[in-house]
């Protein structure tokens, strides 16, 4: 698969040039509600902690959130799988509005995808990139299972399959799919940062981090990875 490919809004742009599209649209973010990577991810953070204890108020620090008509300005985005226990905005104990999501099977990265987040953090201004993982993934056990046979499931399940196997190929002997599954977040959240010139140059300015986690199905909590 190849992630190199013309994203779907303009191809090779710089983060530069794709806000300023933006400028004619009003959908760009703007500098004074921007926030850093790192206050980002602390909302986040502090978000799940609510959530996993059960005590959300779906927080809203989205300055067009009592009017969403109007437009949106997200603060962070979200890869998580498509998994039908994983819901961001429940997870982090967000109101709509306040993260861009991106879902796909074991939380994988293909060209629409990355597209997508160029477009998040270059046009609407998120200063946080996640990638979330998730316990008891089916798409990573799918994955296990056709590293250790040889054998891809049936099309077209075997592509999410192959954009996981390089992570788990990597791991040495006797690792665990609780493994696998951190080791795929990782991978995943690394191809963003290698496959996009957009992105790499956001994250190389400081204004944009990439981060990894795992989310616990059971608990609730998010994981952080190094």
């Amino acid at each position: 698969m190849d992630l190199n490919r013309r994203s779907f809004l303009i191809g090779g742009a710089s983060a530069a040039a794709l806000a300023a599209v933006s400028v004619g649209t009003g959908t760009a973010a703007s500098a004074n509600t921007k926030v850093s990577p790192a206050v980002a991810l602390r909302r986040l953070e502090r978000g799940n902690t609510r959530s996993a204890n059960g005590r959300t108020v779906q927080r809203n620090y989205s300055p067009l959130g009592s009017t969403p008509g109007k437009g949106q300005e997200p603060f962070a985005a979200i890869v998580t799988c498509s998994d039908s226990r994983t819901v961001p905005d429940a997870m982090f104990d967000m109101a709509p509005g306040n993260l861009f999501v991106v879902r796909n099977a074991g939380n994988s990265i293909e060209s629409v995808g990355l597209g997508s987040l160029e477009f998040a953090a270059a046009v609407l201004g998120v200063s946080l990139i996640a990638v979330i993982g998730h316990t008891e993934c089916g798409a990573v056990i799918a994955t296990e299972d056709s590293v250790k046979t040889g054998e891809l499931p049936p099309p077209s399940i075997d592509s999410v399959v192959e954009a996981i196997a390089p992570a788990v190929e990597a791991l040495p002997a006797g690792a665990t799919t609780n493994d696998a599954i951190a080791a795929n977040a990782r991978f995943q959240a690394q191809q963003i940062q290698n496959s996009s010139s957009t992105l790499a140059e956001m994250t190389a300015a400081g204004t944009l981090g990439i981060v990894s986690g795992v989310f616990g199905v059971a608990s609730g909590r998010v994981t952080w990875l190094p």
